[in-house]
């Protein structure tokens, strides 16, 4: 172990402490705020590497948490070639209506398992609170430095094909993504709006009922005075901002060419890049954390969106770190997040109206 990480290891230490005696973190159980600390020191000491090793690939996640709930594996594959991708099914597999799940990661590391905790968790409550057929669809979607864009965006244009040609209208789908889950649906969503050049069209026509983002990370790079990169810096679970611009740098080395940047990286979104986003989703949802690094960007670009799309919306969770809600089935937290109610409800009224 390095100075470097000592020095951190104890900085998280001492930050810890003091967290316990701050306004903020009183709105969080000790065991919010230990796990939170504990997720902080595990991505900044561990390389990209390392963290893929840890975490292990997402269809081994998702069959672990199958047995661990006695709930049968459903894994469909999807797309032939570069779209082909594993499609793993919280519910049935021919449900009513899906929520089609973009998991985060920084397009380099696969899902962690509370992430399928939370959709369980958000499936159930749509079932109980909507009285709907509702079931989660988990892309696992190729990772860099195997892939580069855009081979993620072209499988999530094959689950959307795939979705609708096993019967399910677009009307019944509602798209949702985090952090770099929540890139990838922004690039889906623009790729309809502006198709990208040898990438297979969406069928004609469609409309999807939803799209929701939590803590979308939509500036690759940090960018100069964004002023929650620093203030926040001792507070999110991913930190400092230079570490979602090591990702970001992966993401933009692997691009063919600059025609891309558009998609993936909101600085280069040029005037009206957004517009006309209510002929191509109903509803969109845009919830980020007042203690995360990116908590800026995500205002900044949710204000533009925003502009352009009537039905889009942004909360920000004010005391919440990046991807704040998942962090409570981390650890098991029965006082969950402010947010995930109000995702529920979200969801609930976007499956209800029509």
């Amino acid at each position: 172990m390095n100075v470097r990480v000592i020095w951190d290891l104890g900085r998280n230490t001492a930050n810890l402490l003091f967290f316990l005696f701050t306004l903020r973190e009183r709105k969080k159980t000790w065991r919010r705020v230990v796990g939170d600390a504990g997720f902080r020191w595990f991505v900044y000491t561990q390389t990209v590497p390392g963290l893929v090793t840890i975490i292990g690939p997402s269809i081994q996640t998702y069959k672990k948490w199958c047995k661990q709930n006695s709930v049968q594996p459903i894994i469909e594959t999807i797309g032939v070639g570069a779209e082909q991708a594993q499609l793993m099914w919280i519910g049935s597999k021919q449900p009513e209506r899906v929520i089609l799940y973009l998991h985060g990661g920084g397009f380099s590391l696969p899902m962690g398992d509370y992430s399928v905790k939370f959709w369980r968790y958000v499936q159930l409550a749509l079932q109980e609170q909507g009285g709907a057929d509702v079931s989660v669809a988990i892309l696992d979607y190729s990772l860099i430095p195997e892939v580069e864009f855009p081979t993620p965006l072209r499988q999530t244009v094959a689950t959307i094909d795939h979705l609708i040609s096993n019967g399910i209208h677009g009307s019944n789908i509602q798209i949702t993504g985090d952090s770099a889950g929540g890139n990838l649906v922004l690039q889906f969503l623009l790729h309809m709006l502006h198709p990208v050049d040898g990438v297979p069209s969406v069928p004609p026509g469609t409309k999807l009922r939803g799209a929701y983002l939590m803590s979308p990370w939509v500036f690759l790079r940090a960018r100069e005075g964004v002023r929650s990169y620093s203030e926040n810096d001792n507070w999110d679970v991913v930190a400092p901002a230079a570490k979602f611009a090591d990702f970001g740098d992966r993401v933009i080395a692997g691009l063919p060419d600059e025609a891309g940047l558009p998609y993936i990286d909101a600085s280069y979104a040029p005037p009206g890049w957004y517009a006309n986003a209510e002929s191509i989703v109903d509803r969109v949802l845009i919830t980020g954390g007042g203690m995360e690094c990116i908590r800026d960007d995500i205002i900044e670009f949710a204000q533009t969106f925003c502009k352009d799309h009537g039905g889009a919306q942004l909360l920000i969770d004010e005391y919440g770190v990046h991807n704040d809600p998942f962090y409570d089935f981390m650890v098991d937290e029965k006082k969950l997040s402010e947010l995930t109610p109000k995702i529920i409800r979200w969801f609930v009224e976007g499956f209800s109206k029509f």
